[in-house]
């Protein structure tokens, strides 16, 4: 083994110590997502609250579905990455 030159044991493993630091980043931007659609829904939610009364077409079940819809979309996105991370080996790490 020459002492300038790495193996490719050694790029591999630092590809995958990349890929596993990627795929937690990732996780944590998705969590952290989840966290400010449920403050957004919150604040919202309390925003309908304030229109009853006036002409409103289902307003606070229309929004609970837009936000079912965006907490729906953040799980899939978290089931693909945890798909990507099997695949790839990276799951023990998470």
């Amino acid at each position: 083994m020459s002492g300038m030159g790495i193996t490719a044991l050694q790029a591999g493993e630092a590809m995958s110590a990349r890929s596993q630091a990627q795929i937690a980043a990732i996780f944590d931007q998705l969590l952290a997502l989840r966290e400010s659609v449920d403050i957004l829904q919150h604040v919202e939610s309390a925003s309908v609250e304030s229109l009853r009364g006036h002409q409103t077409v289902d307003a606070p079940e229309s929004l609970d579905l837009v936000f079912q819809k965006l907490h729906e979309d953040i799980a899939s996105m978290e089931e693909t990455l945890a798909t990507i991370a099997e695949a790839t080996g990276d799951v023990s790490k998470l």
